[in-house]
């Protein structure tokens, strides 16, 4: 059931989220829920274990038309029949630790009326094919840009919840960190999976915090091929 926006959420990092929504349990969740710290978000905090969706299994294989295993050069090409106004600006880079290779792109409304996202091609370390997609949209730290960030996770996990995933394996609304909440998970039949989380502070409560100046909301939705096993760099046994 989609979660109502009240008033209430502008001074308490979005409570209204968990109250009344039908959310899903694992193991996996369970355990990152004893783990977190106790905050407002858990307070009245309701989750059910809904009807399982029915349907054809869903299959996570990358994102629009790229796809787990391409190469650099066909996802750029995928890119340009994607999202051709964005095409000529792809940045590439590193990753410093991974060693992966990244490809970058700023992508205007992938859902209507929700501004810009970075779209994020990632390549792995020894394959040199595509591992991952990760597309984030932050907010401009205003109380409008937090509540489109709010809606655009709203409507992602309201999406994703419809998908008849492994079954067991979906997870929605548990709050991983004082300020993190995971909004969903989910693995398909081939461990691959698709993963949505929402991070950061509200623009109400930005200004209650001591010390440095929290990070504002950010959302970001990422397509793993093998989330336990990454292809990146790993320096290997006695090496050092």
């Amino acid at each position: 059931m989609p979660c109502r926006c009240t008033q209430r959420w502008r001074s308490a990092l979005l409570a209204f989220w968990l109250i009344g929504y039908c959310g899903f349990a694992s193991e996996h969740a369970a355990s990152a829920e004893e783990n977190a710290p106790k905050s407002a978000v858990e307070q009245g905090a309701v989750e059910q274990q809904p009807t399982p969706p029915v349907g054809p299994p869903a299959a996570i294989e990358g994102f629009r038309q790229a796809l787990f295993g391409m190469t650099e050069e066909q996802v750029r090409q995928v890119v340009r029949k994607d999202f051709p106004a964005a095409a000529a600006k792809i940045n590439s880079a590193v990753h410093p630790s991974e060693k992966t290779t990244v490809l970058s792109a700023t992508v205007t409304d992938l859902l209507p009326n929700t501004g810009n996202a970075r779209v994020s091609y990632i390549f792995g370390y020894r394959s040199k094919k595509l591992i991952q997609i990760n597309i984030v949209w932050t907010s401009e730290g205003s109380a409008a840009s937090d509540e489109t960030v709010v809606g655009t996770a709203n409507s992602l996990r309201d999406y994703f919840a419809t998908q008849n995933y492994k079954p067991d394996s979906a997870v929605a609304n548990r709050q991983i960190a004082e300020d993190t909440i995971l909004v969903f998970r989910a693995n398909d039949r081939q461990e691959r999976t698709v993963l949505l989380v929402l991070s950061g502070v509200a623009a109400a409560r930005r200004e209650e915090k001591k010390g440095p100046r929290p990070p504002p909301l950010t959302l970001e939705l990422s397509y793993i091929l093998d989330a336990a096993h990454p292809d990146v760099f790993r320096i290997a046994k006695g090496q050092f």
